[in-house]
């Protein structure tokens, strides 16, 4: 089931943010990363978080701010490239790192940073999220 009320907000992506959520996903969901420890450990991270910072780079030229709806049907996001919407069947997860969201679909995910929801916003997303 997805937020019975309509949630809007502005975010434009900072590097360190993106870079949290990410290494948090995937050591967190990938056994092979979850299972390394040591020099591996940090080897993995080193290469995950070069990768990510040069997709943040391209992904934040190309999107620039990103202005979200979510409301009971969908999570919309437009940014200075696309409007994209996806219907709530189409997500698969949310998870809740450490600097904010992150909203798993079928093919892709959307970061959803803490500092830019009110308490009130979050708490009803918080909520909400864990009725998917």
């Amino acid at each position: 089931m997805a937020p019975s009320s309509e949630i809007k907000f502005s975010v434009r992506y900072g590097l360190g943010e993106y870079l949290g959520i990410v290494k948090e996903h995937a050591f967190d969901t990938a056994d092979a990363l979850r299972e390394l420890r040591g020099f591996k450990r940090k080897l993995s991270l080193f290469f995950l978080q070069s990768f990510a910072t040069v997709m943040f780079l391209y992904k934040s030229a190309r999107v620039g701010q990103c202005d979200f709806t979510i409301n009971s049907e969908s999570v919309t996001r437009q940014s200075k490239s696309a409007t994209g919407s996806v219907s709530w069947s189409k997500v698969k997860i949310i998870h809740s790192y450490n600097l904010g969201y992150l909203i798993e679909l079928e093919s892709g995910a959307m970061p959803i940073p803490y500092r830019v929801l009110s308490d009130i916003q979050r708490d009803h997303f918080l909520k909400s999220s864990q009725e998917i």
